[in-house]
């Protein structure tokens, strides 16, 4: 049974816990709204921190070890594969200020796409399956942030995440 969860938090590093700690909020969670507020305020709207859950068929993929100082980066680079120009070849996943995962990619591999965290894992997951829900969390995020008014600085990349956006939903609507 192919299963495929694909979550969206907000949070950031702890720098007050004795150990490394991440304290995040699904977006789901009215917390989040608080914390992706206080994440915008402190870094004058250029960045969004927090990371996307990636879970196929209860292996994590992604989760809080690619945690990432820019959410609009690290989801314009997997709604790429949305992109008229994307061919199926490796394309870039960032995770801003995470040195760990600096070489993650994304590439067609047959009925797959192949996610290369680094040199050493490597993920199958079926493309149909992986788009579907990539589309659904990805509605849900942008929302996220419309409905709760987030205000990001002019320079970022929420417009262009908007124009996709309006782009997905126009092709769901003329599907139906």
């Amino acid at each position: 049974m192919n299963k495929l969860k694909i979550e969206t938090f907000i949070g950031e590093e702890d720098i007050h816990a004795p150990v490394y700690q991440i304290e995040s909020f699904p977006i789901t969670n009215p917390l989040a709204v608080e914390k992706a507020q206080k994440i915008l305020e402190e870094n004058e709207g250029d960045y969004l921190c927090g990371f996307v859950s990636l879970i196929y068929n209860e292996v994590v993929i992604f989760g809080e070890e690619q945690i990432t100082e820019s959410l609009l980066e690290t989801w314009s680079d997997l709604i790429y594969i949305f992109n008229k120009y994307y061919d199926g070849r490796n394309h870039g996943i960032v995770f801003l200020d995470n040195a760990f995962y600096n070489d993650t990619v994304i590439q067609e591999v047959g009925e797959f796409y192949e996610i290369q965290l680094d040199c050493h894992q490597r993920f199958l997951v079926p493309i149909e399956l992986f788009k579907n829900e990539v589309k659904k969390e990805f509605f849900k995020f942008v929302e996220f942030c419309k409905n709760e008014k987030l205000e990001f600085s002019e320079e970022i990349s929420y417009r262009g995440l908007l124009e996709t956006y309006e782009e997905l939903i126009q092709e769901e609507e003329e599907k139906n």
